[in-house]
């Protein structure tokens, strides 16, 4: 019986590998192995304990995305024996938003069932439609804040769950114990897009005009550029306390807790940590290739705890006066709206092999040899 669940985690933030580790978090604690693979290597996943092989991939990697700039091109035969060295028969596939090309078809190959975590995309409005016509032998599909959505369209299987929020590892803070200043988090998203320079040096100048407009005891900043970030941040004079720049702080830190305010993008796994914490926030949307981070805070709106924020300092100055204005009292308790999408897709995946049989070489498959020769070959399977 199958006793392994693969992933692939692509891009320079984090939003695929926190997603796939809180998922892979519940599989081990039912018992199942994991093992994710990579765009580069994630000291995340080393975090969680969970190994790691990293793939070569580029803007061909990923099946049906016109992405660029996914890195230079590459040898894909190097992709294809790793991924036929890693892969076995008896497992099963989960994939995150996107479907990296060697693994998914030689799973397909394999007849190893294969699953889709989904959340919003711009590019993928009917995220059954994109499964048939690209990747068919993928037989269920997760909808990710949709809970108790259970139907069938163009022969693929939805599965609507809570949202999914990565579980921290311990709750210590970032921050001296003995400070009086208010607690600043700049958090941007990752740190792997183009936007991120110009984010975290407009959230500086914003919590320096802020700052002038009357903090008595002063701040105390940390900004967290994300473990890719290749920018430069840059310090504006004239803060009243430090500032101090980190890549990355692992997952035992409870950062937005011990915050009295946050400055971050608005990314789905982002959105998810927020609402958890109720840390009062100045949230300024990314522009990203086909994410609309608005669509997050639209749907979290009346969970947060935020003032939604363009990139520059006075945008960012007048939404810290507005989420501190009533004062830094203790926090409202979030509503109850528990995200366990993670425990759901867990428990449905599990039960879903587990009907199947587990046994290598049946049910769900697709023929086609690595890439893409004939596709009159794909053939679908009951879901």
């Amino acid at each position: 019986m199958t006793r392994r669940v693969v992933s692939f985690t692509w891009g320079r933030g984090l939003g695929h590998v926190s997603r796939l580790i809180a998922v892979h978090t519940e599989l081990r604690a039912r018992g199942w192995d994991s093992l994710l693979l990579t765009e580069r290597h994630q000291r995340l996943i080393d975090d969680h304990g969970f190994p790691q092989t990293v793939l070569p991939t580029d803007a061909e990697s990923l099946v049906g995305e016109p992405l660029h700039g996914t890195g230079p091109a590459v040898d894909h035969r190097l992709a294809q024996a790793l991924v036929a060295q890693a892969l076995r028969a008896e497992d099963a596939v989960l994939h995150d938003v996107t479907v990296q090309r060697e693994l998914y078809e030689r799973a397909a190959h394999l007849s190893c069932p294969q699953f889709l975590v989904h959340r919003f995309q711009r590019n993928r409005p009917d995220p059954a439609a994109w499964v048939a016509r690209h990747t068919p032998a993928i037989g269920r599909i997760y909808l990710l804040g949709d809970p108790g959505r259970h139907d069938v369209a163009h022969g693929v299987r939805l599965v609507g769950v809570p949202n999914v929020v990565r579980r921290l590892l311990g709750t210590r803070s970032p921050w001296p114990t003995d400070t009086s200043a208010m607690k600043i988090a700049v958090v941007a998203g990752g740190g792997g897009h183009a936007d991120a320079p110009g984010f975290l040096n407009a959230a500086l100048n914003g919590v320096r005009e802020f700052a002038r407009r009357g903090v008595p005891e002063g701040v105390d900043v940390l900004v967290l550029t994300g473990p890719h970030f290749d920018g430069q941040v840059l310090v504006p004079p004239g803060l009243p306390g430090p500032v101090r720049v980190a890549p990355y702080l692992g997952p035992g830190f409870d950062i937005y807790r011990h915050a009295t305010a946050a400055i971050t993008h608005a990314g789905y796994n982002t959105v998810q940590e927020l609402v958890r914490s109720r840390v009062p926030t100045v949230v300024v949307p990314g522009v990203r290739d086909f994410d609309d981070q608005r669509v997050h805070l639209e749907a979290a709106a009346a969970r947060l705890n935020a003032a939604v924020a363009d990139a520059d300092a006075h945008s960012v100055a007048q939404g810290l006066t507005a989420v501190l204005r009533t004062g830094t009292g203790p926090r409202p308790p979030a509503p109850p709206d528990p995200a366990d999408g993670a425990s759901r897709i867990a428990g449905d995946l599990l039960e879903a092999v587990t009907a199947r049989g587990g046994t290598p070489g049946r049910g769900c498959g697709d023929s086609r040899e690595p890439h893409g020769q004939d596709p009159s070959a794909q053939r679908r399977c009951p879901r």
